[in-house]
């Protein structure tokens, strides 16, 4: 009986010693999982932490994708006169960053009377399409392949939409954006705002018909990007405050006025920014409150595939992009001749190649 007594007690200490060594184990377990984290790791159903291997080369850079558009829904419509509420930026950049200023050189090449050629083509932009009037511009690049009549009414600096200072009453009126060009065009407005550029010229020849556009060429964004333009209005998709609500606010009135104008909307082209000499970002990175030059330059794309117009993404198809920026942009935003070059021949191949749809 006595030894029965001494097994049991003697069992009895090697359970409690049993359990003590197991508990202390588990709490190491706990506080070592606690220190683990990361995806190199693996913690198995039992406890057992195993490491992941790694691959071979670890100097290898990983591949930087390319960013999608941020895309917006298209808003609830809403009377254009109801300016609601805008949503505060989200990034405010370090560095003040505006478009890089350029010398305009006018010559007879720019076109100011019509010539009785078969196609008619204006242009609405800025710096991108106003720079260079000279016989090198875009403009007059892509109506010598055309061989069409060309207006350029782009005027350097501005923005598609509207700026939060700018009067939009009709009656006191003050933006020379691209509102502001369909307003002056259609009627609404008059064109005093637009005193002292080749646009007002243009916009006050009676020789000019502008309702019997055929292609109507809109360029905008980098100065909506440059001065942090909000990107849409949730509450009216015809806020010309917003970049979306003014192009959309554009190529409905110009529809309307020229029914039978094809309209091509353009995209803002790649770009890099400079702080001085330094490099502060490109289209890609940088952030002016609303989103990046990519984001507007998505936005840009919507519309066009929401109101079935045509489309040229000079963003990602005329080929700049980092590794080409020194021989294609002038100083990391306007194009140098060659640049210039490829954009008109784009162009050109689109519309030739509209026409040659149509006559078939």
């Amino acid at each position: 009986m006595k030894k029965i007594k001494r097994y049991a007690g003697s069992l009895l200490v090697a359970v409690m010693i049993i359990l003590m060594l197991s508990g202390c184990k588990n709490q190491r377990l706990e506080e070592k999982n606690t220190d683990i984290s990361g995806e190199n790791v693996i913690i198995t159903e039992t406890g057992e932490v195993l490491t992941k291997e790694q691959p071979e080369n670890d100097d290898q850079p990983e591949e930087t994708p390319t960013p999608e558009p941020t895309l917006e829904p298209t808003p609830e419509a809403a009377e254009i006169g109801e300016l609601g509420e805008l949503p505060p930026p989200e990034v405010v950049p370090e560095v003040e960053i505006s478009e890089p200023e350029q010398e305009q050189i006018i010559t007879e090449e720019d076109q100011t009377q019509p010539s009785g050629k078969e196609l008619q083509i204006v242009f609405l932009g800025d710096s991108i399409f106003d720079n260079n009037r000279d016989g090198t511009g875009i403009p007059y690049l892509t109506a010598e392949q055309c061989n069409a009549d060309f207006y350029n009414l782009a005027i350097a600096g501005t923005c598609a939409s509207i700026e939060m200072d700018e009067q939009y009453e009709n009656e006191r009126w003050t933006s020379r954006s691209l509102v502001g060009i369909v307003k002056a065009m259609t009627g609404e407005i008059t064109t005093g705002v637009f005193e002292g550029t080749r646009a007002k010229e243009l916009l006050d020849n009676p020789d000019i018909d502008f309702s019997k556009t055929d292609y109507f060429v809109i360029e905008y964004g980098l100065n909506d990007f440059f001065k942090a333009t909000p990107l849409a209005n949730e509450d009216n998709e015809f806020d010309f405050r917003t970049y979306v609500g003014a192009l959309r606010y554009a190529v409905s009135n110009l529809g309307s006025y020229a029914d039978d104008a094809t309209i091509i909307l353009c995209c803002p082209n790649y770009a890099q920014f400079f702080d001085g000499n330094r490099f502060i970002g490109d289209g890609n990175t940088l952030n002016t409150g609303y989103g990046t030059l990519f984001d507007y330059k998505g936005l840009c794309q919507y519309v066009a595939n929401e109101n079935q117009l045509e489309y040229l993404d000079a963003y990602l198809d005329l080929g700049i992009n980092g590794y080409t920026a020194e021989e294609l942009l002038e100083d990391g935003v306007h194009l140098t001749m060659k640049g210039r070059q490829k954009y008109a021949d784009a162009l050109a191949h689109m519309i030739l190649t509209i026409e040659e749809t149509k006559n078939n």
